[in-house]
């Protein structure tokens, strides 16, 4: 598929010098009203001209500039051969030829790929130009640089099209149909036809028994395109059934616990939006198939409603956070089953563990109810007392669902106390200093902590209907008091309301924080990672410095959502402070 389409995009230009009709004037439909609905996959980008444009005057090229990898590829061959072929372009034509590819699709540019139940998948490309006359300069251009075609000339339907070889015995074939500023590419004939076809019905207002349903007018497609973003210069429309057949056969003799292609049957479509707004951001719609869904779909469903709390309880230093609305023992529950009964017998052993230390309560079946589907965490950082060095700290908080049930919340902390209490002892065995549990209780908060001695100060504490494990005695007083009062990241609000306001299901990463963490105390960090070798925390300090080149191309990135009855949005990328 698309095996010669770099050269048949040559071809494109001749159609004018050998007399092809026009099928209409001004019309009135985009490039994607040419596609029929039983596409595999339609990828469409549209304004490319003005896109590029506005890309290229702003500020995340301005990051790309300065960005070494990209550097490296303007000063590369291969980029230096692309602008001699600018250059040579332009002296024979009077225009870059990139100019001219900018205006060949500045309008829109299709590509569709089909699947059919046997054979090999089919492809097209379908494009919509600034204008005619961006065809007749773009014609000029490849008759120059590509004189040895054989073009014939054919019809359908009574409208003409052209066959294109790349001379005379060669069995590399593709077929071009054009329409005033219209084009269509394929190296399957029966496609071109199709769009012939589709030209003459949204042109005239007739239709043809032989017309498929288009894309364009696809329930799924239209109700997908509405859940997304607007001001999107690219978008990927997947139908899922085209591909079945290529899943079931890809994992046949698969020893994978889970199978893809059942799980894939379950969808019916993908749908993803590309933003370059002060950011590169996707936004990508799973439409499902309800009727596939397990019984734990509608009860993951009923618990990931809402707004998540603790999103607002990260703290402005934090590097990493995540924060999540969603009951995780149903999800756990049903990837566990999935594992064959031959590979279960370590986490069972695992389970059988954990309800020993909690009074009895199984992991799954009690345990993480409990712990509620409100739930939050963060890693930040920390000047150690006892050496005046950054260290790594955080929290992980937990909104409770039985905070009533005192026999079960004294279970939980004796479970939760029983493990600070071997932490304490091992680290006294291992270590230099002695490490005991500090215990302090009242009405309202129950807290335990590793005593400063440790390595790593662990501490949790249970506060009304929430219980928060932090990293220090320290962080634990302060994410317990940010219950009361939230403290947002500035940052982190502002780019959850630019690019994932409705989102409840967050991983976030603040680049700009952790630059600044890495240029400040970088050789701090490095020793949190190699504690016993200076040699390997040298070699982790320069890493880091080279690293920080990479991470000024954004200021965060993060992988956000949100889960409904029958889909699921998903956010991600890179996004920048704005100025």
């Amino acid at each position: 598929m698309f095996k010669y389409l770099p050269t048949t995009l040559l071809s494109l230009f001749l159609v004018v010098s050998v007399g092809m009709t026009s099928l209409f004037g001004a019309e009135a439909f985009t490039a994607v009203d040419l596609v029929t609905a039983d596409v595999a996959l339609c990828l469409e980008v549209t304004g490319l001209d003005e896109a590029r444009t506005r890309f290229d005057d702003g500020h995340y090229m301005d990051r790309l500039r300065t960005f070494p990898p990209f550097q490296r590829l303007l000063e590369s061959g291969g980029f230096q051969y692309w602008q001699a072929i600018e250059e040579h372009v332009a002296r024979q034509t009077g225009s870059k030829l990139s100019s001219q590819l900018r205006a060949l699709f500045g309008r829109s540019l299709v590509l569709a790929v089909y699947v059919p139940q046997s054979g090999n998948p089919r492809g097209i490309l379908i494009g919509e130009a600034i204008d005619e006359a961006a065809i007749q300069t773009a014609l000029a251009t490849w008759n120059k640089l590509d004189p040895n075609i054989v073009i014939t000339r054919k019809s359908h339907q009574g409208h003409g099209y052209l066959q294109r070889k790349k001379h005379a015995p060669s069995t590399e074939t593709a077929f071009i149909a054009i329409s005033d500023r219209w084009f269509a590419i394929s190296d399957n004939e029966s496609l071109i036809h199709d769009v012939i076809d589709r030209f003459k019905s949204l042109a005239t207002g007739a239709s043809h028994s032989s017309e498929k349903d288009g894309l364009s007018k696809s329930p799924r497609y239209m109700q997908n395109r509405q859940r997304l973003k607007t001001d999107d210069v690219a978008h990927l429309h997947l139908n899922a059934r085209p591909w079945d057949r290529g899943l079931e056969e890809s994992s046949q003799g698969s020893n994978d616990p889970i199978n893809i292609a059942e799980v894939w049957k379950r969808v019916n479509s993908v749908s993803a939006c590309l933003r370059l707004d002060h950011g590169i951001v996707c936004d990508a719609v799973v439409d499902l198939e309800t009727s596939r869904l397990p019984e734990e779909w509608t009860k993951l469903v009923a618990t990931a409603g809402g707004s998540s709390e603790w999103l607002h309880r990260i703290p402005a230093e934090s590097l990493l956070a995540i924060s999540g609305r969603i009951e995780l023992a149903p999800v756990l529950r049903h990837l566990f089953n999935q594992i064959p009964a031959k590979d279960q017998a370590e986490l069972t052993k695992v389970r059988r563990i954990v309800q020993s230390q909690f009074g009895g309560m199984d992991l799954l079946d009690t345990i993480l109810p409990v712990l509620g589907r409100d739930f939050g965490g963060f890693v930040a950082t920390r000047v150690n007392k006892q050496t005046n060095k950054v260290a790594l700290d955080g929290a992980l908080g937990f909104s409770l669902c039985s905070p009533s049930d005192q026999e079960m919340l004294s279970d939980i902390d004796h479970g939760l106390d029983s493990g600070l209490s071997l932490l304490a002892a091992y680290h006294s065995v291992e270590g230099q200093q002695i490490v005991t549990v500090q215990r302090n209780q009242s009405e309202a908060i129950r807290l335990r902590s590793l005593s400063a001695t440790a390595p790593f100060p662990i501490a949790y504490g249970i506060k009304g209907t929430n219980l928060v494990i932090a990293g220090s005695r320290d962080r634990l007083e302060k994410t317990l008091e940010s219950l009361d009062e939230p403290v947002n990241s500035s940052r982190l609000v502002d780019h959850s309301n630019r690019f994932f306001a409705d989102a409840n299901q967050l991983i976030w990463l603040d680049m700009a924080r952790i630059r600044q963490v890495l240029e400040q105390s970088g050789p701090d960090i490095a020793q949190i990672f190699a504690p016993n070798s200076a040699n390997e925390a040298s070699r982790l300090t320069q890493r880091f410095e080279h690293a920080r080149h990479y991470l000024q191309l954004v200021d965060s990135l993060f992988i956000a959502g949100r889960i409904e009855s029958d889909h699921i949005r998903i956010t991600f990328g890179g996004g920048l402070d704005m100025k």
